[in-house]
């Protein structure tokens, strides 16, 4: 027995007289709904908004009706087969609502059926149940208000009530104060359907901002609407004439279920073939130019044609002594609006599987085609290129509706790309930017990226002047780091490029993977900066590598320049990200583009080396004055610092850039005699670019050790003095042992310990020694330059600051390395010899810290920095 539990919620409505109560209902523990209880004249817009803003929380994509026999009806398991596996498709390609009449029998019991077994738990499936009140058996079950009830289904269902079907998500009761009576709620049913759907499927109301947010949708947004029917009996023909000659509603009717389907399926056919063979003899090209007695002639054709046909429905509906006369019905739906009606061959022997969602879609275009004859061919190309975007079917962009390179000319595209872009349909951004969808237009008001990144739920102060600053400042720097040089990125006036080099890297490491590019060449020196200050290509890449969109990431690194240095930035964000979010999956995307960068500079080495190798060391202004190499040993790019063309320059960089050629015979009689350095030869364009890089702190870096080695070794003395010339008095234990062996004289004894003393290190001086205070000031300024380093990160908060700070192990050693030091320099002048001992061991270890400090600057050596790498692997594992 079915178990329902309801939660009941009442919301008073304006202009109601009646409250409206909303409930939560379970059948199982797996499934829930929600329903509402109306009185008929229930405003149908009112009761969309509740469900997109209460129930569903989205606004669907696509709406289908369904509608058929309210008797029982069984279709063939080949038909059942196909026709589940062409709606759980319809359903998963796109965002649905199904309406039915929530009854469970027949059409609506098959398709709650088929949405129970839907296999993708993550895209939920919202089944609309619209039935009369009066008409649910065991109803008084959920007459409650304010409490959960439990609805089970009768074991004894009367004949003029059905119960609930169980795989409903949401249910509309229409209270018309009725008992026992079907169709009560057929009326409203219509009603809601045109509120849905709207006048037509124009994408006008359609903006980008609503398409996300359901609270922003109004009364007047329509959705793509279609009524799919399943057999059918003459209640089924009305309801197809009321939805197309009303309401401008596609209907897809399944050729081969029976019934109401199968006969305007043959009047169709019929009607089409008399049409083609009326125009073919009388040489007319278009229905509107057949006289009326053409259009008799083919009218009472069609109606003997089906009295003739052995089938009860066929002989009912010829019948002009009916009440309503059902054959004028289907006729006005073929004869005016046949562009709405779309017959699917659902026979049984049909060797070709149905492709429902193709066939629904293809219903949604032809309405959108020839529903309303206002539109001009552009406008109507604009809506078939939403649904298409709705559904994400490429295929019918390319095959149905741009077939012409002359519509992508005259079709508004931009809402359209900006839609694609923020869902990630890398397919159809490709196709736009393949048919010359100009990103500089797009992107001419800096507003609209950083709208791109504020839909992303990035909070951003914007600068009304320079919006990009705002992003640079607020969103990359701080992921990047103080190094990145926002003012290289947004002055690009001062900034000097080396036009030859990239001429020499483009000519060698392009790849071609876009037809055309966007970005323009434009005469005039304003419209020039404009271009060099805003790369829109460059742009779009950091807001896919930020935001996740692996795809659209690669799309628009093929197309924008410094692909190696774009390829490491993004290597680098998609590490931060792993580390941030602590999710492993962004290292994968990390090591494709680390890998993409390996490629090409592979390619760019084996090509020219000489430029390659003046590349690896060169700022790029476009990604803040970073160079390769900086990058690669942020990221701990092993693979790209192991290329040949890296090792080069890092052996270049370890010899002074001292020619290769050179003998090395004369390169060691230079060590001796300094005076000959001067005559070796040098790589002068790489010897120019070493004042970039900060040799002196190597150098000062090895002055620093060997003070601190002599302050510890030779010129560490206690300020005390001691009694004794031992850190532990275990002599003391010796003398109670055998104390009559003690007869020395007191003056030898005094001498010993002197001498013992000396040769300990402990005699005493009365001051700190030159060397000590040396050290003690410049481990002062060390300190201090740590504190610089965290004050100078990027970011608003202190917090931020010292995680950032603390993220980086070297930073770590070295605070645990000033933090001893100033520990044993405190134990060291502290009077006690025990304090004494224990401070000369804290800075032994100290030193030794020291040293280990500097592997981080001899890893780049070409012979020895793999070999460091790997004992530092070793020693973390």
């Amino acid at each position: 027995m079915e178990q329902l539990l309801v939660s009941v919620h009442v919301m008073k409505r304006k202009n109601h007289r009646s409250n409206v109560c909303s409930f939560t209902v379970n059948y199982t523990q797996s499934n829930k709904a929600n329903y509402i209880r109306i009185p008929p004249d229930t405003s149908a817009i009112d009761v969309k908004d509740y469900l997109i803003q209460r129930c569903c929380n989205k606004r669907p994509s696509l709406v289908i009706s369904m509608t058929g026999s309210t008797k029982e009806y069984n279709m063939k398991s080949k038909l059942f087969r196909i026709f589940r596996k062409g709606l759980l498709k319809v359903v998963q390609t796109t965002d649905v609502w199904i309406i039915t009449d929530g009854i469970n029998t027949s059409i609506t019991k098959l398709i709650g059926e088929i949405i129970r077994t839907n296999p993708d738990s993550s895209r939920p499936i919202h089944l609309i149940g619209i039935a009369t009140w009066g008409y649910i058996s065991g109803v008084d079950q959920l007459d409650v208000h304010g409490t959960n009830v439990h609805y089970a289904k009768p074991r004894n269902v009367q004949k003029d009530e059905a119960s609930l079907e169980p795989n409903h998500t949401e249910f509309i009761f229409i209270d018309d104060g009725t008992r026992s009576k079907y169709g009560g709620e057929i009326e409203f049913r219509t009603r809601f359907e045109k509120a849905i759907a709207g006048e037509s499927f124009s994408s006008e109301n359609t903006t980008i901002h609503r398409r996300h947010s359901s609270q922003d949708w109004s009364a007047n947004d329509s959705v793509p609407a279609v009524l799919l029917v399943i057999e059918g009996c003459l209640e089924t023909i009305k309801t197809v004439h009321e939805t197309i000659i009303q309401n401008n509603i596609p209907v897809v009717l399944l050729e081969g279920t029976g019934g109401c389907c199968d006969l305007f399926s043959k009047a169709y056919h019929l009607y089409n073939e008399y049409y083609n063979k009326t125009s073919i003899s009388d040489q007319t090209t278009a229905e509107s130019d057949f006289s009326s007695e053409q259009k008799d002639q083919i009218k009472n054709k069609l109606r003997e044609k089906l009295k003739i046909c052995n089938n009860e429905m066929n002989q009912i509906i010829s019948n002009e002594n009916v009440e309503t006369n059902y054959f004028e019905l289907i006729y006005e739906c073929i004869e005016t609006r046949k562009i709405l009606l779309n017959i699917i061959n659902f026979n049984a022997h049909s060797l070709v599987e149905l492709d429902m969602d193709l066939a629904i879609l293809q219903a949604l275009l032809n309405a959108t085609s020839g529903n309303d004859s206002s539109k001009t061919t552009i406008e109507q190309k604009r809506e078939q290129l939403y649904l298409a975007l709705e559904w994400n079917r490429i295929d019918i962009v390319k095959n149905f509706i741009m077939k012409d390179d002359r519509d992508w000319k005259l079709v508004d595209l931009n809402d359209l790309f900006e839609m694609a872009l923020v869902r990630n349909q890398i397919s159809f951004v490709q196709l736009f930017l393949d048919h010359d969808f100009s990103l500089v237009d797009f992107f001419e008001n800096h507003d609209k990226l950083v709208t791109l990144y504020k839909n992303e739920n990035f909070n951003l102060t914007q600068d009304l002047n320079n919006p990009l600053r705002s992003i640079y400042k607020q969103i990359i720097q701080p992921l990047t780091g103080d190094f990145f040089e926002v003012n290289a990125v947004l002055n690009p006036d001062e900034v000097s490029h080396d036009t030859e080099l990239d001429d020499e890297i483009c000519s060698c490491c392009t790849i071609t993977y876009h037809k055309n590019s966007s970005i323009q060449h434009i005469n005039g020196s304003s419209k020039r900066s404009i271009m060099t200050y805003m790369d829109v290509d460059k742009e779009l890449f950091l807001w896919s590598i930020i935001t996740g969109k692996q795809d659209l990431a690669l799309l628009f690194w093929a197309r924008g320049k410094n692909k190696i240095c774009a390829a490491l930035i993004a290597t680098l964000l998609y590490k931060i990200k792993a580390r941030k979010d602590k999710d492993p999956s962004y290292n994968a995307l990390a090591d494709e583009f680390q890998n993409l960068a390996v490629q090409i500079l592979e390619k760019f080495y084996r090509t020219d080396p000489s430029a390659c190798t003046k590349a690896i060391i060169r700022q790029i202004p476009e990604f803040g004055n970073a160079t390769w190499l900086h990058l690669a040993v942020m990221v701990e790019a092993k693979q790209f610092i192991a290329q040949r063309a890296v090792q080069r320059v890092l052996s270049d960089i370890w010899y002074g850039y001292i020619d290769h050629t050179e003998d090395n015979r004369l390169i060691i009689f230079s060590t001796i005699m300094l005076w000959y350095s001067g005559f070796l030869h040098y790589h002068q364009e790489m010897v120019e670019r070493t004042e970039q890089f900060p040799l002196k702190s190597f150098y000062s870096h090895i002055i620093f050790l060997m003070l601190f080695s002599y302050v510890i070794l030779c010129d560490f003395f206690p300020l005390y003095e001691f009694q004794s010339d031992k850190c532990f008095e275990n002599g003391e234990i010796n003398t109670v042992i055998d104390i009559s062996n003690h007869n020395i004289s007191k003056k030898s004894l005094t001498m010993t310990n002197n001498n013992q003393t000396f040769h300990n290190g402990l005699h005493r001086h009365h001051q700190l020694a030159t060397t000590e205070i040396i050290l003690v000031v410049w481990l002062v300024a060390l300190f201090c330059d740590e504190i610089r380093q965290v004050f100078e990160i990027e970011l608003k908060s202190i917090y931020g600051k010292i995680t950032a700070y603390f993220s980086v192990f070297w930073n770590k050693l070295d605070l645990l390395a000033l933090f001893l030091f100033f520990l044993g320099f405190t134990l060291r002048i502290w009077p006690t010899k025990q304090c004494f001992c224990a401070a000369r061991i804290i800075l032994a270890v100290d030193l030794s810290l020291w040293y280990i400090r500097t592997l981080d600057m001899f890893a780049a050596v070409k012979r020895l920095g793999p070999k460091l790498v790997m004992i530092g692997e070793m020693v973390m594992c």
